[in-house]
Formats: C-alpha cells, sequence, structure tokens
C-alpha cells in the first residue's frame, strides 16, 4: 500500500522542499498541496468557522509554486494538487 501526505502550505509551515525531501527519505508515495490560494480583500459573507478568517489562510503558497519546489528536491515522489 502506498502513503500520501496533503498539506495547506503556509509561511508558518515546514518549506515544500523540506517536506517533500522527508517524505521521499521516509518511503512516502506522494505529497499533495490543495488549491486554496485566493482570499478576497473583503467578505460580504462571514467565514463559516466563526469569527476572523485563520491568518493561515492570508498566508497560504500558491500550489503550484509548493510543488515546484518539491520536485526540485526529490526524485521519485509523485506530486499533486487538490
Amino acid at each position: 500500500m502506498d502513503y500520501g501526505v496533503v498539506m495547506f502550505a503556509t509561511e508558518y509551515a515546514i518549506p515544500p522542499d523540506e517536506l517533500a525531501r522527508a517524505l521521499e527519505e521516509r518511503g512516502f508515495e506522494s505529497v499533495w498541496f490543495p488549491e486554496h490560494t485566493h482570499i478576497p480583500a473583503s467578505r460580504r459573507s462571514p467565514w463559516p468557522g466563526g469569527g476572523d478568517l485563520p491568518r493561515d489562510y492570508w498566508s497560504s503558497y500558491d500550489p503550484f509554486i509548493a510543488l515546484v519546489a518539491a520536485a526540485a528536491a526529490t526524485r521519485r515522489l509523485k506530486l499533486g494538487t487538490g
């Protein structure tokens, strides 16, 4: 069975290249970076979680930038967005 990891990449988390390298060293099959990069400057609808939008969303990486970093750091790890 193959295992992969999904990671919401932000400037507060482990960098995508370091994560990818660590996963490949440990035998994981894939790493996935979600597509949630565009946050409106103003929101008419409140965030469903209540209160203000969490700061992690403000600093999320573009998934394709995260994928490029992961690809540059690994050789066999499969990469995806989701």
